[in-house]
């Protein structure tokens, strides 16, 4: 019990903390400091959009299910709060990290932005008003269905119209 270990010996703790760092040092950095951005292929853009885009799917849907499981509010109201913060979130991550834009207009970027988020809040909004109050359905899987079709005219609305650079 008493055993002493030799600080030269590399503990399998310290090979797998190098081993991320390498990784992590390999993948490059979100935030570059170069003037002009690198062009993406399209489908590098699209895997980063799915993959940090659900943080703003996190934010909207754990909104609407708090607010309309727990709080028991109306689930219009519930959406509509839950996808003011989703697309305030969806901004800033879509701006910096995926499309990796920037300019000097980020009001101006953000207030584009969410007019483009009002069409896929309506799609949203219909395929709830079907699901729950035509079909008797769930909110739950009638709001899963509503994120499916805002994501793919999200991605769609971003790169062509918002975050296109020139």
């Amino acid at each position: 019990m008493n055993k002493k270990t030799d600080l030269n010996d590399e503990s399998t703790v310290t090979k797998v903390i190098d081993e991320v760092a390498d990784g992590i040092n390999d993948a490059g950095p979100v935030f570059s400091a170069e003037d002009e951005p690198k062009k993406d292929s399209n489908g590098k853009e699209a895997v980063r959009y799915l993959l940090w885009g659900l943080l703003s799917v996190i934010v909207n849907f754990g909104t609407f299910y708090t607010l309309y499981h727990v709080f028991k509010a109306n689930y219009q109201v519930a959406n509509l709060i839950a996808w003011f913060l989703g697309v305030q979130a969806g901004f800033w991550v879509d701006r910096i990290i995926v499309f990796r834009h920037k300019s000097d207009a980020a009001l101006r970027e953000m207030l584009a932005f969410y007019g483009t988020r009002i069409l896929t809040f309506l799609i949203e909004s219909a395929t709830l008003w079907v699901g729950i109050s035509l079909l008797s359905a769930g909110g739950t899987g009638s709001k899963i269905v509503g994120q499916i079709l805002a994501i793919g005219g999200n991605y769609i609305l971003s790169k062509f119209f918002i975050f296109k650079n020139k």
